[in-house]
């Protein structure tokens, strides 16, 4: 292992190996090797090692100081051993004495060349980092490895990378072997290396993809201005062209759907909806919540009432609520949809709660019974319950239903 020519292979190796430069690998063992003389010999030993990569010769020096007595060889030499080096050596004097690599030893050097392995382990684990790290935010491609109960390991060629069930589509289907596109959600410095955490269902793994696909985004030309996502059911993207000449949402869509959906196909069928967004919070969420048509929009304090027709209630609301809460998270506002019966009923009943009997038009009689009985708004007579109603009024229940709709005729003409 002391031979010039093992010294030499070994260096060779560690940087084939590592794929570092190797005047790193001798920069490296040379410090591995004045660390392990300062411990043999005390922390204020002063060496000098010279290692030639070409030859693996290795030349050790120590700087020793004459004195009479010596205490510690690494740091010191008599006068005697110090004028065979330089005759005009003297007590007090520095001399750089050559150590044989012989004397270090077999074992030494192992040990050296094993803390420089370390040490290159640690600076490759800090580079890996420092590559993956960089990477965050952006879309990798590797192959499943492992298929793992509550992960997937992803070979991404240099590292190994998670990608959790959390962070799975429940319309991807797995297998060993199999490509895969994820985002780089998180990057992890750990002690046995990086770990990287990837995503298909974060918002900007679709942002990124779109980009992909769609040049007017790269170029900036089409703006991305916010992303809604249900992963593996629908998505909502708003866009935004900053050229009144491009229409945004064609140019995500492209020609007979193409880009649109190659970014569906990547997502496993997720429904993606491109919607152009306006700085008009009324148009942007009627545009939000298509594909349902929109009659009116209403603002009470905070929360945008959308009336739909009663036909379109199911596509507005969408399976298990996805469409609207897409739209509400979209465009970053609270919507209730009605249905224009259900809202033509509550509009009605707000009226009706302000307009007293006796303003209806009513016969004078007809007023008396309703007010001696407690009716004394057009809100209390239509919903008073019809057999009572009929006793006040000595009306069969079919002309108790025909007294509250000309009430609430009354009450609309009102």
């Amino acid at each position: 292992m002391s031979s010039n020519k093992e010294v030499a292979n070994l260096i060779a190796q560690i940087a084939r190996i590592r794929n570092v430069d190797i005047t790193y690998v001798c920069e490296t063992l040379r410090t591995s090797i004045i660390a392990g003389l300062k411990r043999r010999f005390g922390a204020g030993t002063e060496a000098e090692v010279n290692i030639d990569p070409q030859t693996g010769t290795i030349s050790i020096y120590l700087m020793k100081k004459v004195v009479e007595r010596v205490n510690n060889p690494g740091q010191e030499i008599t006068i005697d051993e110090a004028k065979i080096i330089n005759p005009d050596a003297k007590l007090g004097d520095v001399v750089r004495v050559e150590l044989p690599l012989d004397e270090i030893g077999r074992i030494a050097i192992r040990k050296a060349s094993d803390e420089l392995m370390l040490k290159l382990r640690e600076a490759e684990r800090d580079r890996l980092f420092e590559e993956y790290n960089r990477k965050k935010g952006e879309i990798v491609t590797g192959t499943i490895q492992r298929i793992g109960r509550e992960e997937i390991i992803v070979n991404l060629g240099l590292i190994e990378a998670v990608l959790p069930n959390r962070e799975q589509l429940k319309t991807d289907h797995y297998r060993q072997g199999q490509p895969i596109k994820a985002y780089v959600h998180r990057v992890e410095k750990t002690a046995i290396g990086p770990r990287v955490y990837l995503s298909r269902t974060h918002p900007e793994f679709l942002r990124k993809l779109l980009t992909r696909e769609v040049p007017e985004i790269r170029e900036g030309v089409v703006e991305i201005k916010g992303i809604a996502r249900a992963p593996g059911f629908r998505s909502k993207v708003a866009v935004a062209s900053v050229d009144e000449k491009v229409d945004p949402v064609g140019a995500c869509v492209g020609y007979r759907k193409s880009r649109i959906e190659n970014v569906i196909k990547e997502l496993s069928g997720e429904k993606v909806d491109i919607v152009q967004w306006s700085r008009d919070p009324q148009v942007y969420i009627s545009r939000a919540l298509g594909p349902a048509k929109v009659s009116e929009i209403v603002r009470e304090n905070d929360v945008y009432v959308v009336v739909v027709p009663d036909s379109d209630f199911s596509i507005a609301i969408g399976k298990k609520g996805h469409n609207v809460w897409l739209a509400s998270v979209l465009t970053g506002t609270k919507i209730e949809v009605l249905k224009e019966s259900d809202y033509r009923n509550r509009v009605l009943m707000n009226r009706a709660g302000k307009l007293e009997v006796k303003d209806l038009g009513l016969e004078s009689e007809v007023v008396e019974r309703l007010v001696g009985a407690g009716l004394r708004t057009a809100f209390d007579v239509l919903n008073a319950v019809p057999s009572e109603l009929g006793k006040i009024m000595g009306l069969e229940l079919d002309a108790v239903e025909r007294f509250k709709q000309e009430v609430r005729e009354r009450v609309w003409q009102g």
